[in-house]
């Protein structure tokens, strides 16, 4: 018996994909454009070019100015942004169900006839120059950026997603531009909608709009990086040091993935995990500290994060280092992983309450070559990964001499601190940065 799917498909007669969720216990729909794109697909000359084309995108089109796109969704009130990944870039809009049409008639406007007006190209180059900068000066949150250069210094997947101040100052109109035509075409897209979705009136619209979108495709990279561990030390006038340790995890098709999540919640996924309750409830030693899973097509890269002073670093590196060997050896108790289950069961239904959440995951085949799972399906393999799956996939993760260590720091004191600590036997070279880091030691 064919498996029935909740999810509608289509291939325009452009060659445009489209795939929608519809439900009627919502009024809105979220709508998102999908395109392959992101610092996997750059030129290691124009790093950071996929993130201008996000920003310009929002700059004006032959019918539109940049003020009346944004007065246009706001007095539909709607909401309307973009974001760009690694290895893609979304244009997504929410408005209520009678305001599809508008969003759809914009939404295909940006992407299909932006003008990258000269004066404004100027402006934005400004804006993100301002962008990397306010980001340089949040060490919680380019540490994870310094993290992924260190382990895959020489991958694509390594780049920063905004570019350098120095690739972003010399990019030019005409480059933008040609990026842009070249990727924002009708082989390189998927739409997907999730919501009170009218599927007729969905695909008659976007057959409307996209008939002039570029014809072509652009293919799928295939990037399989290879993990250095080493160690980074960078050091900035801040009052905490930041540590970001990283390992190898698995792409996103890999049904380890389901045990890597349930491993993480454990170990440091939430208030209750391990390192949480030993770290920050039991010794106050940070306020900030996590682990985290991130998959891509063919990648993956597992994540531990915590923030603390000079006086404790020695202490939380110690204790990160008990925890990982504690994991390591034991696993999980049975009460951990059925805990963790049940966590991870209620945060999946309740992320379905939203349509933009349910959008998102649609888009899965297109990027990952994994269909999309209805909420029955997407639960199961979790529910089914043993103690057994959760030891294997720790004992490969937490191998410590596989596993690069990135710190932001106020003093170079941390060196001879790593030096003594469990996490200093690796090979070590300090990575070029542009902007407000200074890197200062090579361990």
């Amino acid at each position: 018996m064919k498996k029935k799917h909740p999810y509608q498909y289509v291939r325009l007669d452009n060659g445009v994909q489209v795939m929608a969720e519809s439900f009627d216990t919502v009024q809105s729909i979220s709508i998102g454009f999908f395109f392959k794109s992101g610092v996997l697909y750059e030129n290691p000359k124009l790093i950071g070019v996929s993130h201008f084309i996000e920003h310009m995108l929002f700059k004006g089109t032959s019918k539109r100015s940049a003020k009346e796109i944004a007065r246009q969704f706001d007095r539909i009130g709607g909401y309307l942004n973009a974001f760009t990944a690694k290895d893609y870039c979304c244009f997504y809009a929410r408005v209520t169900k009678d305001k599809l049409p508008v969003a759809v008639e914009i939404l295909s406007d940006m992407v299909n006839d932006s003008l990258f007006d000269a004066a404004e190209f100027e402006r934005e180059r400004g804006v993100i120059l301002e962008e990397i900068k306010m980001y340089e000066d949040s060490p919680d949150e380019i540490i994870h950026e310094l993290l992924g250069q260190n382990l895959w210094m020489d991958s694509p997947l390594g780049r920063p997603i905004l570019g350098t101040h120095a690739t972003i100052s010399r990019l030019k109109r005409e480059e933008i531009v040609d990026v842009y035509q070249r990727q924002y075409c009708t082989g390189n897209v998927m739409i997907c909608a999730a919501g009170n979705v009218d599927w007729d009136e969905l695909t008659a619209l976007l057959d409307k709009r996209l008939k002039n979108l570029r014809k072509g495709s652009l293919p799928q990279k295939k990037v399989l990086p290879r993990p250095v561990f080493e160690t980074a030390v960078f050091q900035k006038e801040i009052e905490q040091v930041h540590i970001a340790f990283g390992s190898a995890g698995t792409r996103y098709s890999d049904r380890r993935r389901y045990a890597i999540t349930l491993l993480n919640a454990a170990f440091g996924g939430g208030m209750s995990s391990r390192l949480f309750q030993e770290i920050r409830e039991k010794r106050g030693l940070a306020y900030s500290v996590y682990s985290y899973h991130t998959a891509f097509r063919d990648a993956g890269l597992f994540s531990i994060y915590a923030g603390t002073s000079l006086e404790h670093f020695s202490k939380v590196l110690e204790l990160v280092h008990r925890e990982i060997a504690r994991v390591k050896k034991s696993g999980l108790k049975k009460s951990e992983i059925q805990d963790t289950k049940d966590q991870l069961k209620g945060n999946l239904l309740i992320a379905l309450e939203s349509t933009t959440n349910r959008m998102n995951r649609l888009v899965t085949g297109f990027l990952y070559d994994t269909e999309p799972l209805n909420p029955e399906e997407a639960i199961a393999p979790f529910m089914s990964v043993t103690m057994d799956q959760v030891a294997e996939v720790a004992n490969e993760l937490f191998d410590e001499s596989r596993m690069a260590l990135t710190v932001i720091s106020p003093s170079a004191e941390v060196v001879e601190l790593i030096r003594k600590s469990p996490f200093s036997k690796r090979p070590s070279r300090v990575l070029p940065l542009s902007g407000g880091l200074a890197r200062f030691q090579r361990l």
